[in-house]
Formats: C-alpha cells, sequence, structure tokens
C-alpha cells in the first residue's frame, strides 16, 4: 500500500515563503489576501457557485479564517491557493486551490471555484492551464487528482478540455449544505502533460519580499475532538490498539525493514531512530486533528508490530483515507482482520466518517484482498500513482461507505 510513509520531492524554490504571481492573457493568480474575504465571499457563496463546492463560509469573516489557514498550510508545503483575478479587476473572483496527497507534493488534488458571471467566458480554463503547469513544471507533481461531481457538466467538461483522465464513479462522495451525490475521479499525470506542453505557459513573478501568514493559525477546537489530546485504546480479545510509543520504535524498525513487507509501501524508517521521528510527528499531527495513527499490539506483547493509519481528506473527518503496514510473521493470522474491525469501528462510530477511502497497489494481492473482505468496493484504477523505487505502479482505489459498514455489521 501507499501506506503510512511518504516520499519526498526536491522542489525547484522554496514555494512554502511565499507563492508567486503567475500572470496569463487574461488574468492574474496571486496568493489570497485577508483583504480579498469579503468580496470571494460575495462571488462565491452564491447559490449557483455554491452548489458543487464544499460548503462554503457563511460570512467575511470565515473566509478570513479560510485564508490564514490556508497560508499556515502553504508554510508547512501542503497547500497552495491562488486568487484569480481578471485584468482590469482590482479584485479576485475565483479560487484554485492544490493540496498535497503524497508527502513532498509528488502527488495532489485540486479543486476550484469561479464567479457565476465568469462562466463560459475562457477565464478559468486560461487559468486552468497555468496552474496545472506551475504544478507540474515547478512543483513536480507526478500526479494530478481531481473529483468533480457527477452532476456538474460544466467542471467535468473543463477536465476533459484539459487531458484528465476519467479513472472512476467515488460513491456519496460529495456533500454539502444541499446536495449529496457521486463524483468522476480525475487525473493529469506530470510527465504527459509536460511532453505535450514543453513551454512554460504563464509569466511568473517571485514576491521580492517574502510574508509569514497574515493570521493566526486557525484549528478546531480541543473539546470538539477530544481524543486529539491522546488516543483512546481501542481492545478485544484478539488485539490492542493504542496510540505509537517511543518504545515501539526497535520492534517497528525491525519488522518493517523486511523487505518483504517494503515491497508495497513508500519506504519506512530505516532505523529505530527514525521511527521515533515518525511517532513525533503522528503525535504532532493528531494534535492538530488531522491525523490518528494506531500501534498494533498482540496479545502478551507490549510492542507493537504494525500500523494503522487514518488521513482525513475533508473536514471534520467526513472523507477519510487510510493505510496500513503489518509485520511479516503476523501476515494470515487474522490479526489484521480484528484490527481492522476495532479501526472500522472508531471511524464510522467515533470519528463520524462516512465515506472511507484507501489505495492499495494494484500488484499487491494481499493488501487488494483484505481490504475486499472487510466489505470495501473497487471504485477506480489509478494510473501511475503510487511512486516506489524510482518507478511509477498503478494503485486500484477502495471506498466503504458507514452505510455499507453499519448494513454488514447488522
Amino acid at each position: 500500500m501507499s501506506g503510512p510513509f511518504g516520499s519526498g520531492v526536491n522542489l525547484s524554490y522554496d514555494w512554502r515563503q511565499g507563492l508567486p504571481v503567475l500572470r496569463v492573457r487574461s488574468a492574474t493568480l496571486q496568493e489570497p489576501r485577508l483583504a480579498d474575504a469579503a468580496a470571494l465571499f460575495a462571488r462565491l457563496s452564491t447559490p449557483a457557485v455554491a452548489r458543487f463546492m464544499s460548503t462554503p463560509p457563511s460570512s467575511p469573516v470565515g473566509y478570513e479564517r479560510f485564508i490564514a489557514w490556508a497560508q499556515h498550510e502553504r508554510t508547512l508545503g501542503r497547500h497552495a491557493c491562488l486568487a484569480i483575478v481578471p485584468n482590469g479587476e482590482a479584485e479576485p473572483v475565483g479560487l484554485i486551490q492544490v493540496r498535497q496527497l503524497e508527502a513532498g507534493f509528488g502527488g495532489a488534488e485540486w479543486g476550484f471555484a469561479l464567479a457565476e458571471d465568469y462562466w463560459g467566458t475562457g477565464l478559468f480554463l486560461e487559468s486552468a492551464h497555468a496552474i496545472v503547469d506551475f504544478t507540474c513544471r515547478e512543483l513536480h507533481i507526478h500526479r494530478l487528482e481531481a473529483r468533480v461531481s457527477v452532476e456538474n457538466v460544466r467542471g467535468n467538461g473543463v477536465m476533459k478540455k484539459l487531458g484528465a483522465s476519467h479513472e472512476g464513479i467515488l460513491r456519496q462522495s460529495f456533500v454539502n449544505a444541499t446536495r449529496q451525490t457521486d463524483q468522476v475521479l480525475w487525473a493529469l499525470s506530470g510527465d504527459d502533460w509536460l511532453a505535450a506542453h514543453p513551454h512554460q505557459e504563464y509569466e511568473r513573478t517571485i514576491p521580492s519580499l517574502l510574508q509569514a501568514p497574515e493570521g493566526p493559525r486557525v484549528s478546531r477546537s480541543q473539546s470538539a475532538v477530544p481524543w486529539r489530546a491522546g488516543l483512546p485504546e481501542l481492545r478485544s480479545p484478539a488485539v490492542t490498539l493504542r496510540e505509537l510509543r517511543d518504545t515501539d520504535a526497535g520492534t517497528l524498525a525491525a519488522l518493517l525493514g523486511d523487505p518483504d513487507v517494503g515491497r508495497y509501501i513508500a519506504a519506512p524508517p530505516s532505523s529505530a531512530a527514525g521511527v521515533r521521528r515518525f511517532i513525533e510527528w503522528t503525535q504532532d499531527e493528531r494534535a492538530t486533528g488531522s491525523v490518528i495513527c494506531f500501534g498494533i499490539v498482540p496479545p502478551g506483547l507490549d510492542a507493537a508490530v504494525g500500523i494503522l493509519q487514518i488521513h482525513e481528506r475533508e473536514a471534520p473527518f467526513h472523507t477519510a483515507e487510510w493505510g496500513f503496514v503489518l509485520g511479516r510473521p503476523y501476515w494470515g493470522t487474522g490479526l489484521f482482520e480484528a484490527s481492522a474491525a476495532l479501526l472500522l469501528q472508531f471511524a464510522f462510530e467515533t470519528l463520524g466518517v462516512w465515506r472511507l477511502e484507501a489505495r492499495a497497489m494494484a500488484a499487491n494481492a494481499r493488501a487488494n484482498a483484505v481490504l475486499r473482505r472487510v466489505g470495501a468496493t473497487d471504485e477506480g484504477h489509478l494510473s501511475r500513482s503510487f511512486l516506489l523505487g524510482g518507478q511509477y505502479h498503478d494503485d486500484v482505489l477502495w471506498a466503504l461507505l458507514a452505510v455499507d459498514w453499519r448494513q454488514r455489521r447488522r
């Protein structure tokens, strides 16, 4: 599986300190500022625009919080957000966001919104070309995904015009205040894009004075997600799931260093010290409310022999993605199925997840069989979606809906 560990890539410059300004024929693309909040609220919160967006902020203050959050995520290298400002306009009329799916921005997902009075003008397609070109050329993204509601004819048309590939239909993957629909999963290959577009499609200006985020970091309150202070222990007669500890580092380093374990996951830490750094990262991410990581402890043992991890894809954990890795001596023992049963109950009943996704390398027959056994549905074949050992590999996208899980339990 692409699993709990990620791989990094080298960026051509440190955009985390400030996004460049991109200029195309009819617009300027620049990082949104707090002063843009009122204009964005007025242009992007209308019913026609908002019907295919995750529920947008309900006030200019809400957009200010979003802009501050986006700037903070940019400093961490996890998110790039640019506002579309047409020539002759002083305020933005749209937003395009890109967020990492794979550590180091190797794989990413993008989304967009544009004011209704600019639909059909060609402004968005021109801006989208620049963003895709920027992400492939300068962020070195090897795969850029987009999810578009099956009812969004205009959005799906743009994906076709950009040359994206239709890779699957994602069940009940879009929900906002007015509708819930399936989505089309689209993907662009960075290599294919650059081969078809050898020349840069925008003018770029690097800000001469790089600015820190304009506002404080925005996060959910501690009381809203009590597990942020520390994960509960989940127990059954067959297994205990608990938060990882420093004392797990030696055992995990030895088990994850097995070549058979590493065949289908991003390279795990190569030493106990590396595992300890990973454990510290999971605790930091848990405190932010965005990642949950459990150690798998069999009966009679004190140390974890595997890892289960859940990433938030859509706040607050409405859609999430999970990954797992287990030491080879425990394959085929039923330990994973027992662990998965506890994790799924926690995800659907405690976190309130309504759609839980997983990606497994198409060649990983064991992981794909396990996901099928726990009730997940194969929803798409992802071309060249996972970089491992210097080569791209296909993934299978699996999804388990809360309604499916509850029906299986009954």
